[in-house]
């Protein structure tokens, strides 16, 4: 086997097959270690919002605390879609994401002018804008505190949308994702957000308009996040107010967080971790699993900064003696 082929297997086909088994096969073993019907499915979907987010997190280095924009928009086309206009989910799913891609040009070209800090709170500002706006200014639209109701069940093709048909569905888009993340990362387009990472000013010294990369990142950031958005209505038809909170905003960030920034796979792992721990080990912890959460998250950011990705590699290399 050449090392092109060698390459392209370790880096490409190897982690996208581990990483399709996985959520394959899902639903046989989660009953087994406390998972439950539809938990799966909500792992998948936050996945997916989670790998867009570390491309915007760990590859161009912005922090984005507005991020449930992008998904909470979505959410409410797709919903106001299925409302009003037909259950079939591939419309609803389309004039969703395409609402999720319109947000992100007017809100990344308001905030990406900053970094940092700055950028970080522009982006809550802005989300905090329009999930105020759907409690007051659109109520009459987005049904207020009481979310969007009484939204048809969603359909494809005659084929009510629900059980292991979603999950299936999900998983498919999801692994669909995963790819397009990888060829991303491993693109030039990809190599200049790592650059922007690294020094942007320097960049631009270059000629390089890193204003437009930085743009198109951050939109492709929100197209998994309008994506996941719209997947979440389907699984439940009914969009909730909390769907645009900085609560979301701030969940997708803990999930990358502790998974590893910068991996694609250590956000997938926080993800699983976090709502595994929310829903099935919660239970056995009672009014204290918060707490419990709080000290896990603050233990690995100042131990393991890299997140369960730094302690599955330190371990890696305990067991293989350093090789």
């Amino acid at each position: 086997m050449s090392k092109v082929n060698t390459d392209f297997y370790k880096k490409d086909i190897k982690p996208i097959a581990i990483f399709s088994i996985v959520l394959l096969t899902l639903p046989f073993w989660f009953e087994y270690i406390g998972g439950y019907k539809g938990l799966d499915t909500k792992i998948v979907i936050w996945i997916i919002f989670a790998i867009g987010f570390d491309l915007l997190l760990g590859y161009m280095g912005f922090l984005s605390f507005g991020h449930a924009a992008f998904f909470g928009t979505s959410a409410y086309a797709t919903g106001l879609m299925l409302l009003h206009f037909s259950d079939n989910i591939i419309p609803a799913m389309l004039v969703g994401i395409a609402s999720a891609i319109a947000m992100a040009f007017i809100i990344g070209f308001l905030t990406l002018k900053r970094t940092g800090i700055y950028f970080s709170i522009l982006t809550l500002a802005f989300g905090e804008m329009l999930h105020s706006m759907v409690l007051s200014t659109l109520q009459n639209w987005t049904g207020g505190d009481n979310g969007l109701t009484g939204l048809q069940s969603p359909m494809l093709m005659g084929m009510k949308m629900d059980g292991e048909l979603m999950y299936y569905f999900t998983v498919i888009i999801a692994i669909v994702a995963y790819y397009v993340a990888r060829r991303i990362i491993r693109s030039p387009f990809g190599l200049m957000l790592v650059a922007i990472k690294s020094n942007q000013v320097r960049l631009e010294y270059t000629g390089v308009n890193v204003a437009r990369y930085k743009l198109m990142g951050f939109v492709i950031s929100a197209v998994y996040a309008g994506l996941a958005g719209s997947l979440m209505v389907v699984y439940e038809p009914y969009v909730a107010s909390e769907f645009l909170s900085w609560h979301l905003s701030g969940h997708v960030v803990i999930m990358t967080v502790l998974g590893g920034v910068g991996t694609l796979v250590g956000p997938m792992v926080g993800v699983g971790f976090m709502l595994y721990f929310e829903n099935v080990l919660s239970v056995y912890m009672g009014e204290q699993w918060m707490l419990v959460l709080g000290l896990i998250f603050m233990l690995t950011v100042i131990f393991l900064p890299g997140g369960f990705m730094q302690l599955f590699g330190k371990m890696k290399s305990i067991f293989t003696g350093g090789k």
